[in-house]
């Protein structure tokens, strides 16, 4: 477990668990969704504060995949899966990085894919991660190195679940930064359709949303208790944003990806990083009040 600090915000990582951010801290008080917490990632991979998926983000809508050599099998017994047996999340949760970097507002650690990992996804490629906190803002930059001799498709995103201390769920006023909707049919996959966009802006309420858009580049905003929460990417490195809100909790995901859901499986917006080339996506979350 490490800490960073700087001014009001303190956030907690854990480069001996999948690089997951458990904590982010406005003036002592916690600002992620905490579900079933640390324990529950490790074991099952469960999303809870800022969780990486990769090598894939959501799901995937079977379990073979096209390698450099041919189809690869998924072992379903070795990788999350969902109600409907879809793979999902990708096969880094709770796995072990190597720090190479830190200071008390910065923290950079990496993880190559092990000859293991490989067996289920065969492109070699190194993931590096640099968190850095300032008063008022916590940014993560992401890169994927291409390690080998093939080049490495490109899906993984992140699973930020935000929360306002002290507010109802009812009166969480958000603003998601929208363009295009993707399209999603019952199993959460892209049909390859794009429609206008359902959500509107305002109080949180009742509603519920489990839905993927072409992000706008503009800030998604959490209001409310005196406090504002802003997260802000786009393309080129994140270039999909898919919003998540269930019944029950009283948080809302904004989720930065590099590719849409099931991206591996369709090719649908699927870039490349080619042998010993990297790319960089980041984003940024800030605080105020």
């Amino acid at each position: 477990m490490i800490e960073l600090r700087a001014g009001d915000l303190t956030t907690t990582w854990h480069p001996d668990a999948g690089m997951v951010c458990s904590s982010l801290r406005h003036r002592g008080e916690e600002l992620l969704g905490q579900r079933g917490g640390l324990e529950a990632y490790r074991e099952r991979g469960a999303a809870f504060g800022i969780p990486l998926l990769a090598p894939w983000a959501n799901r995937l809508d079977g379990l073979v995949l096209d390698g450099p050599d041919g189809p690869v099998a998924l072992d379903p017994a070795r990788v999350k899966v969902d109600g409907a047996g879809l793979p999902k999340d990708g096969l880094l949760a709770g796995v072990p990085w190597r720090v190479v970097e830190r200071a008390p507002d910065r923290l950079v650690a990496e993880h190559e894919l092990t000859a293991e990992q490989q067996r289920w996804f065969p492109f070699p490629h190194r993931l590096r991660v640099a968190a850095s906190l300032t008063g008022e803002e916590l940014a993560v930059a992401t890169t994927i190195e291409a390690t080998g001799s093939v080049a490495v498709p490109v899906s993984f995103g992140w699973h930020p679940l935000f929360t306002l201390p002290g507010v109802p769920r009812a009166a969480l006023e958000v603003a998601l930064p929208v363009g295009e909707e993707l399209e999603l049919d019952a199993r959460g996959i892209p049909t390859g359709r794009r429609i206008a966009p359902s959500w509107t802006d305002g109080p949180l309420g009742d509603r519920t949303v489990d839905a993927e858009y072409a992000a706008t580049g503009a800030g998604f905003v959490l209001r409310g208790g005196g406090r504002t929460l802003t997260v802000a990417f786009g393309a080129p490195g994140y270039p999909i944003g898919h919003a998540w809100a269930p019944a029950g909790e009283a948080f809302v995901a904004w989720e930065p990806m590099t590719a849409p859901t099931n991206a591996l499986r369709s090719g649908d917006g699927l870039r490349r990083v080619a042998p010993g080339e990297a790319l960089t996506a980041t984003f940024v979350v800030g605080v105020t009040g």
